[in-house]
């Protein structure tokens, strides 16, 4: 019996010191699942793989929403292409929403509404791109110096489309629709809607071809 007892013991000592790959794998998930959801996200066990911890805030009453297969990338050197920070998740606005479709990847990006931004299906956002739903502030001096909040300033909703791509340091301003598959220069300021399968590319950011 003690014998026994000693062979059990020494597969538990062996499971916490030398977990196999899909207990790794498991436990990663776990606390992945466990961070998002203290943080109010919307998602499933095992939907979102995490590398690096990205920041996220939400406002009473706002939403974020994650699909299958999601990556989000927050350390500086898991993506070659340089991260600045993490991964910024905000709705900002009571009634707000964010919502990030399967099989998205997003590295070190800035994603900020108050009212709706919403990222289909396999789409590509690079590093250090910046999805802004608000102006954050007036143009006006005296509106800009009376705003309590961020919630205060103009905003507009953002869709971006299936399997696009944005490439790095792209920044998406309010009231833009990006169509599926469209592709965003480096670098790009976008400010208007950009239609399904077009390249576009610079500041502001102007057609460069059709995809066929």
């Amino acid at each position: 019996m003690r014998k026994y007892l000693r062979k059990i013991w020494y597969r538990i000592i062996d499971f916490i010191i030398h977990p196999s790959k899909a207990e790794l794998i498991r436990r990663k998930q776990d606390e992945d699942y466990a961070y998002l959801r203290s943080r109010g996200v919307e998602t499933e066990l095992g939907y979102v793989h995490l590398v690096g911890r990205p920041s996220i805030e939400r406002a009473e009453g706002a939403r974020i929403i994650i699909g299958q297969g999601v990556t989000l990338v927050s350390e500086p050197t898991a993506n070659t292409a340089g991260i600045n920070h993490p991964v910024i998740l905000s709705a900002e606005g009571p009634g707000s929403i964010i919502k990030i479709g399967n099989g998205v990847g997003i590295s070190g990006a800035s994603i900020v509404t108050c009212s709706e931004i919403e990222i289909g299906d396999d789409t590509m956002i690079g590093a250090n791109c910046n999805i802004y739903g608000t102006d954050f502030h007036f143009v006006e001096a005296d509106k800009r110096l009376a705003q309590s909040s961020t919630a205060d300033a103009p905003t507009a909703p953002i869709k971006i489309g299936k399997r696009c791509w944005l490439a790095s340091n792209v920044t998406v301003l309010k009231g833009v629709d990006i169509g599926d598959e469209a592709v965003i220069g480096a670098m790009s300021l976008v400010t208007k809607d950009v239609d399904s399968k077009t390249i576009v590319a610079g500041v502001p950011s102007k057609k460069i071809r059709d995809l066929v």
